[in-house]
């Protein structure tokens, strides 16, 4: 059960500006069935930053357009609306900000190699495509929230863990907050509306998968656990490959082929990295 206390530091890591910008406002229409790629295309051209990120994203290999999409507009639907709606939720948490270090050092990385896998895994197992995008891509924002707005809490749970090799991640955030960066995620996207099912799929991506009824809940996890390999994360860890690919009755001896898979495919998202200094 969460405590005042962990009330609060949810609050106050996943508040919004006060005066809304433009990826604000691109949330907003996205609310709107009425909003037209051209319209949604206008607004994110207004803000340079944004611009630049939706446009270098659809113009990577991955989307086999490379150099061709010079518009935001074109960039919309060639991406799709959840795309975007993550691209503009993480812009409206001033994650894309080149000041300092705004992020983990390897947030970007690991949220592109668990976007790919998540597309990788949902053409195997029915779920849209563009939604498993959007899962991989913001599934670790509960972290780069606390990085950013509660940084000497996060240096806390870091060193927490060099002291003791043997814990883990979620382990040391449950020590310092009393939750995860799991549950912060939740909560923030909670915030800025997303569907509850993808929400569910965010605070549960550190779950056993067996106790995760969703298939976006247990492709999210298995997403995860192939990134982790992939990128060689070392301060995070989740459920083996195998066991959450058996979670989705994908057979463990698919997992050597979905990790070239995803590695290729992290290599076509590549560009969208080159975006942050």
């Amino acid at each position: 059960m969460a405590t005042a206390e962990t009330n609060d530091l949810v609050a106050e890591i996943t508040q919004l500006p006060v005066q809304p910008g433009a990826a604000m406002r691109l949330l907003w229409m996205l609310e709107d069935p009425r909003t037209s790629a051209a319209d949604l295309g206008r607004l994110i051209e207004s803000d340079p930053a944004l611009s630049t990120q939706v446009i270098r994203l659809a113009n990577t290999a991955f989307y086999g357009l490379s150099g061709k999409v010079s518009s935001a507009w074109r960039a919309v639907t060639v991406l799709g609306l959840a795309t975007v709606r993550a691209l503009a939720t993480t812009a409206a948490f001033d994650l894309f900000s080149e000041k300092g270090r705004s992020v983990p050092d390897d947030f970007w990385n690991h949220s592109v190699t668990t976007a790919a896998a998540s597309s990788s895994l949902a053409r195997r197992v029915g779920v849209q495509a563009n939604d498993a995008f959007s899962a991989g891509l913001l599934h670790d924002i509960g972290a780069a929230l606390v990085f950013r707005r509660a940084p000497r809490r996060y240096d806390a749970v870091m060193e927490l863990l060099a002291a003791d090799p043997a814990l883990t991640l979620v382990e040391a955030e449950r020590s310092e907050f009393g939750l995860t960066h799991a549950d912060v995620g939740a909560a923030a996207l909670s915030v800025m509306k997303f569907p509850p099912e993808l929400c569910e799929a965010i605070g549960a991506h550190h779950t056993p998968p067996h106790e995760v009824t969703t298939r976006l809940g247990r492709m999210l996890i298995a997403a995860d656990a192939l990134a982790i390999v992939v990128d060689n994360v070392t301060h995070e860890q989740n459920v083996s490959v195998g066991e959450a690919l058996t979670a989705l009755e994908i057979p463990p001896d698919a997992e050597a082929a979905l990790l070239e898979e995803v590695r290729r495919d992290q290599e076509n998202l590549a560009g969208f990295l080159t975006v942050r200094g």
